[in-house]
C-alpha cells in the first residue's frame, strides 16, 4: 500500500527556496497529496478487492455488476426522524401513486430507456439510492485539483522570483565573499523603485490565500450536497466517538455508507411481461469511505479555520504599521531599534512582505548581515526619515 503512494512523498519535500507559508503549504501540497493518495486508494483494487459484489439468481455476473454499478444501488429508509419526515415530503407529492408497484405499469419504451427501479418499494417505502458511490474517486481528484490550483496559480505568477534573489545564500560550501557579494545586491535591489511589482506580488499571494478560503468552504458544501446533508448526520456520528458509543455510530454511518445495498434489475421475460429481479450487493469501500470522510470532515474545518485566521492577520498587516515594524525587529533581534528603522525607511507594505519572504528563505545571521547593508544603502541615499517611522515603538 505504501509503495503505491510513495512517488507523492516527492512532493512534499521542502524545496531550497519556499514560496509558500505553512499554512499556504498545507493547503497547497498536503491537502492535495491526501486527496490523491485516497483517490490511488480508492482505484487500487489489489488492496481492498471489488468496489460491488452481488449476489443474483441471473447467470450474466458481469451484467449485473455492470448494471448495479451504472444505475446504482438502494437502501430502505430506516426509522431514523429525519428520512422519515424526508419521505413524508416525497409522499407528498403529487407523483406518489405514479411510482407505487400496484398501481405503475411501465411502459415498454419507458424501460428500455430507463431500466431501474422506482422510487418506492410496494410497501410505499422509500428507496434511498446510493448514487455517490461510483462517483467518490473522481470526486476526490476533483478536490484534489481545486486545492492545488492557488498553489498554480501563485507558482506562476510569483515567476521564480523568490529564487532568484535567495538562491545559494544558506550553502555553506559558497565562499563568504560571494555570499556577501548577493547580499549587497540584495540590500540594492530594496533601495530601487520596485514599489510596483512588489504590490503586484503582494496582491496576487493575497488573492490566492482568498482563494484557499474560499475553496475550503466549497469543498465542505460539496461533500453536503455529494453525500446528501453529510455535515449534519457527521457532527452526531463524531459527537458519538468520545462516549464510545459505537452503536450510534454505525447507526448514522451506515445511513450514508452501507455496507450492503440491493439492486433491483428489470428485464422481459419469454412472454414478454416485465419481470424484477432483485440482487444484493456487498460494498467493501464504503468500509473506507466512511474512515477517510470523516478525516476529510475535520481536515476541511482545520483548514478553513486556519485560511480565515491567515486573512484577518492579513488584514491586521496591511493596517497597522507598528505590527509589521515589531514582525520585522523579531527577525533581526539583534539590530539596534533605530538602525531598522533607518533601514526600511519608506518601505510600503508589498516592500515588507518581499522583506519577510526573504527572511524565511535565508539563516537568521545573514537577514541581519542584509538589514546591516541595507542601512548602509539608506545613509548613502542620504533620504530623510519619514515622520511615521520616527513614532513606531
Amino acid at each position: 500500500m505504501f509503495t503505491a503512494v510513495k512517488p507523492l512523498s516527492k512532493y512534499l519535500q521542502l524545496k531550497s527556496v519556499r514560496i509558500y507559508d505553512v499554512i499556504f503549504t498545507f493547503h497547497a501540497k498536503v491537502t492535495c497529496t491526501i486527496l490523491v493518495a485516497f483517490t490511488i486508494l480508492l482505484s487500487a483494487k489489489q488492496y481492498f478487492g471489488d468496489p460491488l459484489i452481488c449476489i443474483s439468481n441471473m447467470n450474466e455476473k458481469d451484467f449485473v455488476h455492470s448494471h448495479c454499478w451504472t444505475l446504482g444501488m438502494y437502501i430502505m429508509n430506516y426509522d431514523d426522524d429525519e428520512l422519515a419526515e424526508k419521505r413524508e415530503k416525497i409522499i407528498e407529492k403529487d407523483y406518489k401513486d405514479y411510482f407505487l408497484r400496484s398501481e405503475y405499469v411501465p411502459e415498454i419504451d419507458s424501460n428500455l430507456l430507463h431500466n431501474t427501479a422506482s422510487l418506492m418499494a410496494s410497501n410505499g417505502q422509500e428507496r434511498i439510492f446510493l448514487r455517490y458511490y461510483q462517483w467518490v474517486v473522481p470526486v476526490l481528484l476533483l478536490q484534489a485539483i481545486f486545492f492545488y490550483l492557488p498553489a498554480f496559480l501563485w507558482k506562476v505568477w510569483e515567476g521564480g522570483r523568490m529564487k532568484t534573489l535567495c538562491s545559494n545564500l544558506d550553502n555553506v560550501l559558497e565562499p563568504k565573499n560571494e555570499t556577501r557579494t548577493h547580499l549587497r545586491k540584495l540590500a540594492k535591489y530594496f533601495t530601487n523603485d520596485y514599489k510596483d511589482t512588489h504590490l503586484r506580488y503582494f496582491i496576487s499571494y493575497i488573492f490566492c490565500e482568498i482563494c484557499n478560503f474560499v475553496i475550503s468552504i466549497v469543498n465542505m458544501l460539496l461533500l453536503n450536497v455529494f453525500l446528501d446533508d453529510f455535515w449534519s448526520r457527521y457532527v452526531k456520528a463524531v459527537a458519538a466517538v468520545p462516549a464510545y458509543n459505537w452503536d450510534e455510530w454505525n447507526r448514522i454511518t451506515t445511513h450514508i455508507f452501507p455496507k450492503i445495498a440491493k439492486c433491483e434489475i428489470l428485464k422481459f421475460g419469454s412472454s414478454g411481461t416485465l419481470e424484477s429481479i432483485d440482487n444484493l450487493c456487498l460494498l467493501p469501500l464504503n468500509n473506507l469511505n466512511e474512515k477517510i470522510f470523516v478525516f476529510m470532515w475535520i481536515w476541511f474545518i482545520v483548514m478553513a479555520f486556519l485560511a480565515g485566521l491567515k486573512i484577518i492577520y492579513r488584514l491586521l498587516v496591511i493596517f497597522h504599521r507598528g505590527l509589521r515594524f515589531q514582525l520585522l525587529r523579531a527577525q533581526s533581534r539583534f539590530m539596534p531599534q533605530s538602525t531598522l528603522k533607518r533601514a526600511v525607511r519608506n518601505f510600503s507594505c508589498a516592500d515588507w512582505f518581499m522583506l519577510m519572504r526573504v527572511s524565511s528563505n535565508i539563516s537568521r545571521e545573514l537577514f541581519g548581515q542584509l538589514m546591516e547593508l541595507l542601512y548602509e544603502e539608506q545613509q548613502y541615499s542620504g533620504k530623510p526619515i519619514p515622520a511615521e517611522d520616527s513614532k513606531l515603538a
